[in-house]
């Protein structure tokens, strides 16, 4: 006889192990709804074909993959999908874009945080603030520019200046007698000094012609030489007094427009008279004219004189034609120069001779290569430092 309860329960037995062999079975389909619900988890599902994995012709024609869906640890990065779905007709999957697949974004370098270097007087300084206390004077102050700062130029030292160039200053004396003189000299540099012996025909006119170019011009007044020789209208002798000395004096410079200073035409022996001298200076101080000395005489006591009175002064270095020969006169010209080197400065005087006036017209012009800078006498000119009261 059949045991029915036996029966019921074997039946009951094998239906529950035939539920659970259903349930655990592996299943490669996903429905949509499955689909959605996993991306919202912020599960990346991707199609992966294993070794093992069945491969189904559908009817269509297209090929149609398992599914399966993998999670990778968050330090592997973002999923890729290796596999599209783009060859069949069954709903696929949909990945989120990867951004390695993505234009590649512009690079933006990282941000260190800098290191606090703060010391400790003054981390004590800052705890003192906060418990209000009197913070102390940081060690490290920024150094503040004040706006007048801003802008102002470096010292100029030693090394950043260059040596100046040497100077000559040229003096043209005797004009007044001729017309060829005066329009010659005219035509040298204006830089060219000069000098004009008064009372002479052509004395009013170079005068006006000088200064028109703004060029310096001079008395050349007469002085007594040792020699005896004729000194022209407005002659200064040292038999004179002060009072005939002084009013001759005046009397020349009245005569001529424009003038800025006197040097002796002659004066060999006038020069070298101390009282003579000082009249002569004298009347130049209260005109505010300077004095060049010619130096005709190694005895002479004229640029003394003039220092003595506070007159700017300068002496003759060259005579450029006692000998009136191009070569000469261009033997004197390279002294001068040598001169102007060696000292810095140098001052010749020559007359308004054909071939001085010749041989200056073509040399002045060409001075770059001598390695001199032509300027006019006033350049040269010098006060004592302390003149006689």
């Amino acid at each position: 006889m059949v045991n029915f309860k036996v029966m019921g329960f074997i039946v009951i037995c094998l239906f529950t192990l035939s539920s659970r062999a259903e349930e655990s079975e592996p299943t490669f389909e996903t429905s949509k709804e499955q689909q959605e619900s996993r991306h919202s988890d912020g599960v990346d599902v991707y199609e992966w074909v294993a070794d093992d994995a069945v491969v189904e012709d559908n009817s269509d024609g297209g090929v149609a993959y398992f599914e399966e869906p993998l999670v990778l640890p968050e330090h592997l990065g973002p999923v890729i999908n290796p596999i599209s779905a783009k060859n069949t007709d069954e709903p696929s999957v949909a990945f989120p874009e990867s951004p390695l697949l993505d234009a590649p974004a512009p690079w933006v370098p990282s941000i260190v945080p800098f290191l606090d270097h703060t010391l400790p007087e003054e981390a004590a300084a800052k705890e003192g603030a906060k418990d209000g206390k009197t913070a102390s004077k940081p060690l490290h102050e920024p150094k503040v520019v004040s706006p007048k700062q801003e802008g102002v130029p470096a010292k100029i030292l030693a090394v950043d200046v260059h040596p100046k160039m040497p100077k000559i200053a040229i003096l043209i004396d005797d004009l007044g007698y001729n017309r060829h003189g005066m329009e010659s000299s005219l035509l040298l540099p204006t830089e060219v000094a000069l000098a004009i012996l008064p009372s002479t025909p052509f004395a009013h006119q170079t005068a006006l012609g000088a200064q028109k170019q703004n060029r310096i011009t001079l008395l050349h007044a007469p002085m007594e030489n040792q020699r005896e020789l004729k000194l022209g209208p407005g002659g200064l002798y040292a038999k004179m007094s002060e009072q005939e000395l002084k009013s001759t004096l005046s009397n020349d410079l009245d005569g001529l427009p424009g003038i800025k200073g006197v040097n002796n035409h002659m004066g060999s022996l006038l020069t070298t008279k101390a009282d003579s001298m000082k009249w002569v200076m004298e009347t130049l101080k209260g005109r505010s004219l300077f004095f060049i000395d010619s130096l005709t005489s190694p005895k002479s006591v004229a640029k003394q004189t003039a220092q003595e009175f506070g007159l700017e002064t300068v002496s003759r270095d060259v005579f450029l034609d006692n000998i009136r020969t191009e070569a000469a006169i261009d033997k004197q010209f390279t002294r001068l120069i040598k001169l102007a080197k060696k000292h810095g400065s140098a001052l010749a005087i020559g007359h308004p001779y054909p071939e001085t006036m010749s041989y200056l017209n073509k040399r002045l012009h060409n001075l770059g290569q001598d390695g001199v800078h032509l300027v006019p006498v006033s350049a040269l000119l010098k006060v004592a430092t302390q003149p006689a009261p």
